[in-house]
């Protein structure tokens, strides 16, 4: 049982492990979060802003209406470019005012790879304009692939990208817009700013421009489909609860354990030859309270006075027959052979 205990008890902290491995990796959310530590991640670069004095960090699952405003840096890091470019005029007002109570808004893209020219002229869409082209004065450009040029491959999250920011006439790769107190500011390729980046091909002044001169930085995660919904794990991970949980685990394994076996030692094998009443059968048991509780030598008397309470068992017999009952059994002698010989008279045809 303990070896079992053991086991059991092995291979739930093999799957804890496991559950920290991957949480500590953080590959299981969306490119460019700041809960990656991988090279698409980008917590390289929350971690060393929580670590500057007078700078703080923090983050953020709540929706776009939701963000504290005021003075501070809000980041959305890999941010789809086309879903951002198609998007409502209502949250592109959103920004707007965001920006306008003194926030910096940095939306940096996640890059893209470039697609193959396209031999005819593209027709234009009549559906017109979209919400970010008529209130900021931008579009979305992106880098085509020369028709003879050979295939670049499926690379999900490419160093360079294909997006531009065509502001006028000019052909740009970032833009800040000023509202208010603040300014929203775009960023074409969210590379530089991963894990990756920092490690071996950091751009300072690119970071340090992007985040401005505010004390407070918030990494936004909802815009990447990370919300707080307070579950029991969200909780348990935010208030540190993984050894309550472990001491649950504990408990249940003793729970199982206890119904699973009796703590007490197991009983002793009755003897055979032992006249304690045993858990055997009806008859076994019936003879047994019948040793225990009735002297032999009244034991016909017994039996003929319940005989004679059932009226004789139910059935007729004849008054001969019932007082040769009655004379046998009041004698003396051996109760077995005075059954048997009760038995073989009531047994035979009645002659009356």
């Amino acid at each position: 049982m303990f070896l079992m205990m053991a086991l059991g008890a092995g291979f739930l902290l093999g799957l804890w492990e496991l559950y920290e491995l991957r949480f500590n990796a953080g590959d299981i959310y969306p490119a460019y979060s700041s809960l990656r530590a991988d090279p698409l991640g980008t917590k390289a670069l929350y971690e060393s802003l929580r670590h500057i004095p007078g700078i703080s960090a923090d983050r953020n699952y709540l929706d776009l209406p939701s963000l504290p405003k005021g003075p501070s840096t809000i980041l959305f890091l890999g941010d789809n470019p086309l879903r951002f470019a198609s998007m409502a005029e209502e949250q592109v007002k959103q920004l707007e005012s965001l920006a306008a109570s003194g926030a910096r808004v940095v939306i940096a893209m996640q890059p893209v790879n470039r697609l193959r020219e396209q031999k005819n002229p593209e027709v234009k869409s009549a559906v017109g304009p979209s919400a970010l082209e008529k209130r900021w004065r931008i579009r979305f450009g992106y880098i085509a692939r020369p028709a003879e040029e050979s295939e670049e491959g499926d690379i999900a999250n490419p160093k360079l990208s294909a997006l531009y920011f065509r502001d006028g006439e000019k052909v740009v790769y970032r833009l800040e817009r000023p509202f208010g107190t603040g300014a929203v500011v775009l960023i074409a390729n969210c590379y530089p700013l991963s894990n990756e980046a920092l490690a071996g091909d950091r751009n300072i002044a690119l970071i340090a421009w992007a985040l401005g001169s505010n004390h407070k930085v918030i990494f936004d995660e909802h815009h990447l489909g990370l919300a707080e919904t307070g579950g029991v794990v969200t909780l348990a991970r935010k208030y540190h609860l993984e050894g309550l949980a472990a001491m649950l685990l504990v408990l249940l394994a003793l729970f199982i354990w206890k119904n699973s076996s009796g703590l007490l030692p197991p009983q002793p094998l009755q003897d055979a030859g032992d006249d304690s009443v045993a858990a055997k059968d009806a008859s076994s048991g019936l003879a047994n309270l019948l040793r225990r509780n009735i002297p032999v030598k009244a034991l016909m008397k017994t039996c003929l006075d319940e005989w004679e309470g059932s009226r004789h068992g139910g059935k007729f017999y004849s008054q001969v027959k019932i007082e040769q009952v009655r004379s046998l059994a009041r004698r003396e002698g051996d109760a077995v052979d005075t059954y048997r010989k009760l038995s073989r008279i009531l047994s035979e045809r009645s002659d009356a």
